[in-house]
């Protein structure tokens, strides 16, 4: 007496892969949610990451803009050679005696343009504030020494001053 089995040997086999199968897709599903989640955090700590990078080059780019006094001067030609250098020297000692010059620079015109209208030497100071330039700088009594002893030999003068943008 045997039984008769409900389902044959083939559909047997072939419900068992189904159900090997399953796991299998169990898996995979798994597996793919994970590298969703995955790259949703990396995605999310990237963008965090760029934020606070903007953040940062923001503030860095507000602590990096100075303003910049360019002066330019035209000297007179029956002033002497040494009359200018004694001029130079007592401009290049500014930034000792007025500590708010956050930097100086100059220089003689060397460009091959013929656009100077004569003005032949150039500074360039870099101040943190208005005020420090206004309030500090113009009224110091070195500055002032300095703007006086110039009237003599300048012929012209051009000042331009602007907030550096980096």
């Amino acid at each position: 007496m045997f039984l008769k089995p409900r389902i044959s040997i083939a559909q047997a086999s072939s419900k068992s892969m189904l159900n090997m199968n399953q796991p299998n897709t169990f898996l995979i599903k798994l597996l793919f949610m994970l590298l969703v989640f995955t790259a949703c955090e990396e995605t999310s700590e990237v963008a965090s990451e760029e934020a606070e990078t903007t953040t940062s080059m923001n503030e860095a780019e507000e602590k990096e803009r100075v303003l910049r006094h360019v002066v330019i001067f035209k000297f007179n030609d029956d002033s002497s050679e040494e009359d200018v250098n004694r001029l130079i020297e007592s401009f290049n000692a500014l930034p000792e005696a007025i500590p708010v010059i956050k930097d100086f620079e100059w220089g003689i015109n060397d460009s091959p343009e013929d656009f100077h209208q004569d003005f032949t030497h150039c500074y360039l100071l870099t101040f943190a504030s208005e005020e420090d330039r206004d309030s500090i700088y113009t009224p110091h009594p070195a500055h002032q020494v300095f703007v006086a002893s110039l009237q003599p030999h300048l012929e012209k003068v051009f000042v331009v001053d602007y907030w550096t943008n980096p």
